[in-house]
């Protein structure tokens, strides 16, 4: 069995993201698909996410935030699903929509951009969706939601978004509109209860609304925090529901170490 690669370069062209992604410089940055797109991602950023969902065996990703990512994730549950098709015994996964990815977003702009990123062949397994998101309030706190989520139980979940500019509305008399005011998801606070155990959460900077999901999280979740990477995760640490559940990441790994 062969080492992974180490650098984020290496790893890229390791994996033929950069068949699907123009890889504009070695520095690490990407380039953009026309003048119109956003700020250029980060390579490592990238790199990251692909990683973490391939050695998590992510089954449903939901995707706050459409971009480049999208197609990355859609890569690695491209990648995943061909592993467990390889497994010589496939456990029953119940999981209406496995190896798919749910991505929202509230600027109708930036999806046509981002949609024309993904290649025919990672199409059918992405499900974008538009959603207004509104100011709001969670036990009496300022915070926004999208009006509208994927109906899914995902087992990865990337934070990126919305932008404070997408955030419509105010609540008595405070917006999202000023600068200094960062923006305060709460989407996650509403489906944590039906989250399953080993849910995985990365929320990619949006430190002070990482520090807020963490002060209201009820459930048993790890958080950790890469100041390098400015990202902070969450994972779901609770016992399995039952015989049914299923550790499809340790299932896949057994098979590759066996593998000549």
């Amino acid at each position: 069995m062969k080492a992974p690669p180490s650098s984020a370069v290496d790893y890229w062209r390791h994996e033929a993201l950069d068949k699907i992604v123009t890889l504009a410089q070695s520095n690490g940055t990407i380039e953009p698909a026309d003048e119109s797109a956003a700020l250029a991602p980060q390579l490592e950023d990238l790199v990251r996410l692909h990683r973490l969902a391939r050695q998590r065996m992510a089954q449903t990703v939901l995707e706050f935030g459409i971009g480049y990512s999208t197609v990355v994730l859609a890569d690695a549950l491209a990648k995943n699903e061909r592993d467990f098709m390889a497994l010589p015994e496939r456990p029953r996964l119940r999981n209406a929509n496995a190896f798919k990815l749910f991505s929202v977003d509230a600027n109708r702009h930036w999806m046509e951009v981002a949609q024309r990123r993904i290649p025919a062949s990672l199409a059918p397994r992405i499900a974008t969706q538009y959603s207004r998101v509104v100011a709001s309030t969670f036990n009496g706190r300022l915070c926004h939601y999208y009006e509208t989520l994927p109906n899914v139980v995902p087992d990865f979940i990337y934070l990126d978004g919305p932008s404070p500019q997408d955030v419509e509305g105010s609540v008595n008399g405070l917006d999202f509109s000023i600068d200094e005011r960062t923006v305060m998801a709460a989407d996650l606070l509403l489906i944590e209860p039906s989250l399953l155990p080993g849910a995985f959460i990365l929320v990619d900077g949006r430190v002070n609304n990482a520090r807020f999901l963490e002060r209201n999280f009820q459930r048993s979740f790890r958080r950790d925090y890469d100041p390098a990477g400015d990202i902070t995760t969450f994972e779901l640490v609770e016992p399995p529901l039952g015989r049914h559940s299923v550790d499809l990441a340790a299932l896949v790994a057994r098979h590759r170490t066996a593998a000549p």
